[in-house]
């Protein structure tokens, strides 16, 4: 048997292959090959896929927990949002604050405890704050790409302009989500995790794991599916 676990967001689904436990790969949604005997979970908050789970995630989903994990939040919160939080969760260290940022088509920004998922932010993306500038016709439309340039001056250009603008918007308002949770480490997820994580000042310790999604839904499977 083979674990499959599929992220599908808002913008890029993808399906991570596992094999005894290991992450193998991980590879676009149109470029998975089922196989007869995959054991299929899948958080989504994209468009409905024609690719059924083997489990349904939200049976093991009340007002107040996520299987054994408590939620501090309503039935709204994002399937991305709560299991990527599971998975900080079972590897949380006792009275730790650990803050997860996602930085994918949206930025999150949510605190997990050993009493479970708190809470936390939804920012626009990097791409989807550069967008807003495209809404007028005088100005671009920029890649992301320009972004965190060495030079500090003042801008003088409507394209210095925006990318200034954008990388303060960034860096002020995750740094201020920063200070109103006091985490003890930071956990960077998503497309972005890296642009993010160089842009802020960090004086907590963190780390990077660009496949949390997947490593969340295989641990849900080891500790909670692999018997039944």
């Amino acid at each position: 048997m083979r674990l499959v676990t599929i992220d599908n967001g808002n913008t890029h689904p993808h399906a991570g292959l596992f094999e005894s436990g290991v992450l193998k790969g991980v590879v676009p949604i149109d470029k998975y090959v089922p196989e007869s005997d995959d054991y299929i979970l899948i958080a989504s908050v994209g468009q409905t896929l024609k690719i059924k789970p083997s489990f349904d995630l939200k049976s093991k989903r009340t007002m107040s927990h996520f299987f054994d994990m408590r939620v501090h939040y309503s039935q709204t919160l994002g399937e991305d949002r709560l299991i990527a939080g599971y998975g900080v969760y079972k590897k949380i260290k006792s009275a730790e604050r650990v803050l997860l940022i996602d930085a994918g088509t949206f930025i999150t920004c949510d605190l997990i405890t050993n009493d479970g998922f708190q809470g936390g932010y939804i920012f626009p993306g990097i791409s989807r704050f550069l967008k807003i500038y495209s809404y007028s016709a005088q100005l671009p439309l920029l890649s992301k790409d320009q972004l965190y340039s060495e030079n500090d001056d003042l801008p003088r250009s409507t394209e210095e302009a925006i990318i200034k603008a954008t990388e303060i918007y960034l860096k002020s308002s995750i740094e201020q989500v920063i200070t109103k949770t006091s985490p003890d480490k930071i956990v960077f997820t998503g497309g972005n995790a890296s642009s993010i994580k160089n842009l802020i000042s960090l004086k907590v310790r963190s780390e990077t794991d660009r496949h949390l999604i997947h490593s969340a839904l295989s641990l849900i499977y080891e500790h909670h599916l692999s018997r039944e």
